[in-house]
């Protein structure tokens, strides 16, 4: 006998919830959607789902395996709480701005409760990611030496002006863009050991730093570059070379390289430089080969398959609420170091 679908739906209307939609509505069974706000209505018009002003009113019509958290960062704490006092597996997309320590209040709940809460660092998820995650694991760039990692993304001052954290007092609008970049190097690398920075306001205009260099050290010896800028016009940034979105130009170029003993691999053009057979020598002939990506499907569909399982008691979740908070506070560990 077939197991059935796995009955989903979504807490907030809003852009996000619609774009997952979009992209995963033919691989999922989605229900419901959760959202007293005025976008509710536009969201369930759009995916064509019934509305509800809360998740136990959904509950009275339908049978719901897993909630999908797709609120702004005020409401990602509250939504996410009620789906766990309903005993409902949650996947939180996460929203800039949520605290560290509310986020650590909420993942102690859901262990007390007994309940999966899963958080949607979605690049873990890219294919690219997937590719040179199962690469490293098969000792294909040898012994890890060093990694390099680069975002450099121009934002307008209008787009800056309309952050209102953006010109705080002490605040650094380019390390919030950043937790997916950390993210991504714990995931392939390990945790994290030491961590400093430096920053510059060169054309920042209000001393806001527009700016950041950052050096790593993991605790397996790796040692990591990460510099980031919002002023630098650049084809070295994930969002134009990963080319999730219609929104961004796509590159086909890299940000990131991990380098060890027997190669080089970038991501995510999967590009591995390496000598091949002959001696790893500066002044030998240097040889690149693509990597194979096996995955059949984009990061958004992986991510709900990866939560459908962890529902079904299948697996682990490849970014648990536990190993999220740890990528919080390392861009709060780098926080401190700046101050």
């Amino acid at each position: 006998m077939s197991q059935r679908k796995t009955n989903l739906a979504f807490l907030g209307g809003g852009l996000k919830s619609r774009l997952i939609f979009k992209d995963a509505s033919e691989h999922f069974n989605f229900v419901a959607l959760v959202d007293p706000t005025p976008a509710g209505g536009d969201g369930a018009s759009e995916m064509d789902l019934p509305l509800y002003e809360s998740l136990r009113d959904a509950l009275s019509d339908h049978q719901i395996d897993g909630v999908i958290v797709c609120t702004t960062a005020r409401e990602t704490i509250a939504a996410s709480r009620a789906a766990l006092e309903c005993q409902i597996p949650t996947l939180v997309i996460p929203s800039k701005g949520t605290s560290l320590d509310a986020s650590q209040d909420l993942v102690s709940e859901a262990k007390k409760a007994a309940v999966p809460i899963l958080v949607g660092n979605q690049r873990r998820f890219h294919p690219s990611v997937i590719a040179a995650k199962e690469f490293i694991a098969l000792g294909g760039i040898g012994t890890i030496i060093a990694a390099q990692s680069t975002s450099w993304f121009p934002k307008s001052e209008a787009k800056l002006s309309d952050i209102h954290w953006a010109s705080r007092q002490g605040h650094i609008p380019i390390l919030n863009d950043l937790i997916d970049d950390l993210d991504v190097l714990r995931y392939l690398l390990g945790e994290v050991l030491e961590i400093s920075g430096i920053t510059t306001s060169l054309l920042g205009g209000n001393s806001v730093p527009s700016s950041l260099g950052c050096l790593l050290k993991f605790e397996n010896d790796v040692i990591c570059t990460l510099n980031a800028s919002d002023k630098v016009v650049s084809q070295a940034n994930w969002y134009v070379t990963a080319g999730e979105s219609e929104k961004y130009s796509k590159t086909g170029q890299s940000c990131l390289w991990i380098g060890g003993t027997e190669g080089t691999l970038s991501i995510p053009d999967l590009a591995f430089w390496s000598y091949g057979n002959t001696e790893a020598s500066w002044d030998s002939r240097l040889q690149v080969e693509k990597i194979q990506s096996n995955a059949s499907v984009g990061s958004v569909v992986a991510e709900l398959f990866d939560f459908e399982y962890v529902i079904q008691g299948k697996k682990t979740p490849v970014c648990s609420g536990e190993d999220a908070l740890s990528s919080i506070r390392l861009v709060e560990m780098l926080y401190d170091r700046l101050s």
